[in-house]
């Protein structure tokens, strides 16, 4: 198993415990299943809007909205994320990263980063999922695709993000946030 592989496994168990605690939590408000998916509606419309108005920011203020959107979109979808796609996004984020420091070198157009390109795929999808204050034209079903998009750049975005996030100093090492993150991500672009 080479660092990358290593990091999308450490990212799959890490989220697989966001999704557990979210849905011991802020899901589990009502036993009911009808009650349960209005919860789980209600946290990822009021975290997409946190993210759709937040701005790029260089402290993590975009982690917790990003993580509760995550958890929503997938209960919502019935699905969980895999190695595979996490493994899918930090290669992606580590190919983007690489084209645009290219790109950038030959170009006087300024060409943003990789969390700048994906948090713009994230807004986007999320408007077009319906879940923002933003009106969209989609119906049901493109309206699920939407949200499934947002799940894909979601995590793409996270992987950036927590790239372009500098760790804060005396932060407890033990603590699986944002610099945790990114600890992991950076291992895995230092070995490829």
């Amino acid at each position: 198993m080479d660092a990358e592989e290593r990091a999308a496994v450490e990212l799959r168990d890490w989220f697989n415990g966001v999704l557990s605690l979210c849905d011991r939590t802020v899901f589990a408000v009502a036993t009911r299943e009808p009650h349960r998916q209005a919860a789980v509606l209600s946290v990822l419309t009021r975290n997409a809007k946190a993210i759709v108005h937040g701005e790029l920011d260089r402290g993590g203020a975009l982690y917790t909205p990003l993580c509760f959107v995550l958890a929503a979109a997938c209960r919502r979808l019935d699905l969980a994320p895999g190695e595979r796609e996490w493994l899918s996004a930090i290669k992606n984020v580590h190919r983007l990263e690489g084209q645009l420091r290219e790109v950038g070198e030959a170009s006087a157009w300024p060409v943003g980063t990789p969390a700048s390109i994906f948090k713009q795929h994230l807004d986007e999808a999320l408007v077009n999922a319906g879940v923002t204050d933003r009106p969209t034209i989609l119906d049901h079903h493109n309206r699920q695709l939407a949200l499934g998009l947002a799940a894909n750049w979601g995590l793409r975005f996270l992987v950036a993000y927590a790239m372009e996030t500098p760790s804060r100093p005396g932060a407890p090492t033990e603590a699986q946030d944002l610099a945790w993150v990114r600890r992991a991500v950076a291992q895995a672009g230092k070995a490829a």
